[in-house]
């Protein structure tokens, strides 16, 4: 499969970026752009999501696979890799069976474990709305407003609204298997043997239900050479909840790696 993606930057280090469940390549420009005044950062739309293709199976083995095989197609012997969310286990996956690929991994707000997402709730309300004959992204607000009543999170939603060629609204993500694929997500764990002994950094919203600051043991358990940094007043959305807290922290990882973390405890 090729996925889509956009390309910022011209540095010497390359960053590929995986975004969460019901996100996009575009929900990252600003940060991208901010990382491509001194990177490569290649920000990609994971299958069945933006404007990469649909396909039925969407596992965490097939995420992984995806990555492998966008690496190969984009001739990157080795680059780092950054996820979000369902983009975090994904690129968890891909440095447990891909080690050698990696100059270093960061994982936004999710530890290799079962989590029952929050976004099943959003699947069920997208899937509930009949978008025939509507033309209005207002209408369909709306329509959203009592079932998803925080704005921000209904305005990311909204991102995945497209107009079609004759003017009507339809969704880009392939909801039916969106929602298959929250049975997986609520029964992951990572093999027992899993390990990635590069370099990993893992940063966690201070605010988020993820609580990614009581998992250190298991996080060290899979990845002993990494880092917690605990983002203050951010949820489980870091890179947009405190963006420059956010980016410093990958900029200084990309810079110089763990030793930029010494000291710092979550």
């Amino acid at each position: 499969m090729k996925l889509a993606f956009r390309e910022y930057g011209r540095g010497e280090k390359t960053l590929v970026i995986l975004h969460g469940l019901l996100g996009s390549a575009q929900n990252w420009q600003r940060v991208a752009k901010e990382l491509g005044e001194k990177y490569r950062v290649l920000a990609v739309d994971q299958r069945n999501h933006g404007e990469s293709p649909h396909h039925s199976d969407h596992s965490f083995a097939a995420l992984r696979e995806d990555v492998k095989d966008f690496f190969d197609q984009r001739g990157l012997p080795q680059a780092y890799l950054l996820g979000h969310s369902m983009g975090g286990v994904a690129a968890m996956e891909f440095a447990f069976h891909y080690p050698e690929r990696l100059r270093g991994l960061l994982i936004e707000d999710i530890a290799p474990r079962p989590y029952h997402s929050s976004a099943a709730g959003i699947l069920e309300a997208l899937s509930a709305l009949r978008l025939e004959g509507v033309t209005a992204r207002q209408e369909i607000e709306a329509a959203l407003a009592p079932r998803i009543p925080n704005p921000v999170i209904r305005q990311f939603v909204l991102t995945n609204l497209v107009r079609t060629d004759d003017n009507t609204l339809a969704w880009r993500v392939n909801l039916a298997t969106l929602q298959a694929f929250q049975r997986e997500m609520a029964s992951y764990a990572a093999s027992p043997h899993a390990r990635f002994s590069g370099e990993t950094l893992f940063l966690g919203g201070a605010t988020s239900e993820y609580h990614l600051d009581h998992e250190q043991a298991l996080l060290l358990s899979h990845f002993p050479n990494s880092q917690l940094v605990m983002i203050p007043g951010a949820g489980h959305w870091i890179h947009f909840e405190a963006r420059e807290a956010f980016t410093a922290a990958v900029r200084q990882f990309l810079e110089s790696g763990l030793v930029a973390f010494q000291g710092d405890t979550p």
